[in-house]
């Protein structure tokens, strides 16, 4: 494994705990009627889809084991153990997260316990370990951590992680399976919603759009991209509808501020409104979108 020029070398121990929620669970979802749906992208590469709330799951199978990135809510474990069970009887290797919030940590604990090596950018970890409330078990923390990428050779596949400037977090991870040509981008903005911006987590607006291009610059126009809710799979096609969608709500928002308004005027503005059809199906409303794009854009004055 090597990053950033240089080799690394883990050894993982494996770390008992009980099952419990994570960091930043919803409480309002009902994970008893949630079913994983598992779509094939090539041999050995599949993607879990657990719904809007829950996001999705790029996994590799093969000889070396199982690689998971990111690792949903805590309560939708066994489930992702039965689906995993259904592609391969290996056990789980690495788990990398996308970005701290829950519902891509939350499962973290319950995978190493079963013997996985969590991984996450540096920055990632931190914002994990120093939460002050509803802090995470130790176990859910991960164990490796890399400051600017990463390369792991695993099942035949060369997988590269990378660290984006702050985007939806300061300590966001893209995967990229070179071979299969395949990318996870976590929260970054790609599938046709209202993103989250992680503005208590070092997220920016400017950051996110900054992502959204370095993505189509590091990928290729036929590389399936796997966004962090709904897909499974779009293209840079979608990534460039949101960026449009990104300036232009950043630039009216803007001009708000700049004119004195307050965060509930450019709510009720609907600064959003010619965008809203076809990304209403995330858990971000626009009203609550539009809310984020100002707490970030008003802090910059």
């Amino acid at each position: 494994m090597t990053g950033s020029g240089r080799r690394l070398a883990v050894v993982a121990s494996l770390v008992m705990t009980c099952l419990v929620a994570g960091p930043r669970a919803q409480g309002n979802i009902n994970f008893d009627a949630i079913e994983i749906q598992t779509v094939k992208l090539a041999d050995g590469v599949y993607v879990l889809m657990g719904g809007a709330a829950q996001g999705n799951i790029l996994v590799s199978a093969g000889p070396d084991g199982i690689f998971m990135v990111d690792s949903m809510y805590a309560q939708m474990n066994q489930k992702i153990v039965n689906a995993l069970a259904k592609i391969s009887d290996q056990p789980i290797r690495y788990v990398v997260n996308t970005h701290l919030h829950g519902d891509h940590t939350a499962g973290n604990a319950a995978l190493a316990e079963r013997g996985a090596v969590i991984v996450s950018h540096e920055n990632m970890r931190k914002r994990m370990a120093s939460q002050p409330t509803n802090p995470p078990p130790a176990a859910a923390l991960p164990r490796l951590t890399y400051s600017d990428s990463l390369t792991l050779q695993f099942n035949g596949e060369e997988i590269y992680i990378y660290h984006p400037n702050p985007a939806h977090t300061d300590g966001d991870s893209i995967i990229y399976f070179k071979n299969a040509n395949v990318m996870h981008v976590g929260d970054v903005p790609a599938s046709l919603r209202y993103p989250n911006i992680g503005v208590n987590d070092g997220g920016t607006v400017e950051g996110m759009m900054a992502a959204g291009r370095q993505v189509m610059k590091v990928a290729n126009a036929n590389t399936r991209i796997i966004p962090g809710h709904l897909g499974p799979v779009i293209g840079f096609k979608e990534i460039e509808q949101q960026l449009v969608m990104f300036a232009a709500v950043r630039d009216r928002v803007a001009a708000a501020i700049k004119a004195g308004k307050t965060e509930a005027e450019v709510v009720a503005s609907k600064p959003t409104k010619d965008f809203d059809e076809g990304r209403m199906g995330g858990a971000i409303t626009p009203d609550r979108f539009v809310s984020l794009v100002y707490t970030d854009l008003s802090r910059r004055k």
